[in-house]
């Protein structure tokens, strides 16, 4: 049966001598695996099967995988392969993405925070700030939702308060939270606080947002440590970004 679906190409393993693996997610939130015959020794396909590509897919499919008839790119993304350091980012979130949703789930939402991200790091914007921005918003899916909101320690809800994020009690907590969990982490009152707003504000609404970079680098380092301690998902890229960042 032929079909015809835009989607975003997540992955490509090398098959045989001459044959590409191509997973793609597709609009529906949906990850789609076919078999690129010849790829690898052809132009047929340009440089459509690349990682970024967003496409129009056409492929025959009646069982499990696919086989690409053909492929019509919307847009490469080219401007991220412009610096080791957006194509990092881009890279972590492609990663992220794909190792959160499994071949059965299906969740549109997910598409959008794909294309959301690797348009805006295309576009110009701050790549470490959108990855952090698609951080948040995935993390439900690995089963974890921070709470940046009120304090589950003394319930205060005023956010000139917290002072550090506790594992313990799972939330921002006030210096009075401090005492009975030692080994919170500690994190500027700005920080959480902007933190706060990216995880509450919907894709859809979120605009130019220009913030400092040593501020972008404090958020991002208690959102990785969110992910080693309640997910315990390690990606590749994520090391990759650390080694640039000590540089």
């Amino acid at each position: 049966m032929l079909k015809k679906s835009v989607g975003i190409v997540i992955k490509r393993v090398e098959y045989g001598d001459n044959h590409l693996i191509i997973t793609f997610l597709n609009e529906a939130g949906v990850k789609v695996a076919v078999m690129a015959r010849n790829a690898r020794k052809s132009s047929k396909y340009g440089s459509g099967l690349d990682l970024f590509y967003e496409n129009i897919f056409i492929f025959n499919q009646f069982k499990g995988m696919g086989t690409l008839s053909s492929v019509d790119t919307l847009d490469s993304h080219y401007a991220i392969r412009s610096d080791i350091m957006k194509l990092s980012y881009a890279q972590y979130i492609v990663e992220l993405i794909d190792r959160g949703i499994t071949e059965e789930i299906s969740n549109q939402f997910v598409y959008q925070y794909l294309k959301f991200g690797l348009d805006r790091i295309s576009s110009g914007d701050n790549e470490a700030l959108i990855a952090l921005f698609v951080s948040l918003k995935m993390m439900p899916l690995y089963g974890y939702e921070p709470n940046f909101s009120y304090s589950t320690h003394d319930g205060s809800m005023n956010h000139e308060d917290f002072i550090a994020y506790s594992f313990k009690y799972n939330s921002v907590i006030t210096q009075f939270g401090i005492t009975d969990d030692p080994h919170a982490i500690n994190i500027s009152n700005r920080a959480l606080y902007m933190l706060y707003l990216l995880n509450e504000v919907p894709i859809e609404k979120l605009k130019d947002m220009n913030i400092n970079a040593k501020l972008v680098s404090e958020m991002e380092d208690l959102v990785f440590k969110m992910y080693d301690e309640f997910t315990g998902v390690y990606l590749k890229s994520r090391k990759i970004i650390e080694q640039l960042h000590r540089m």
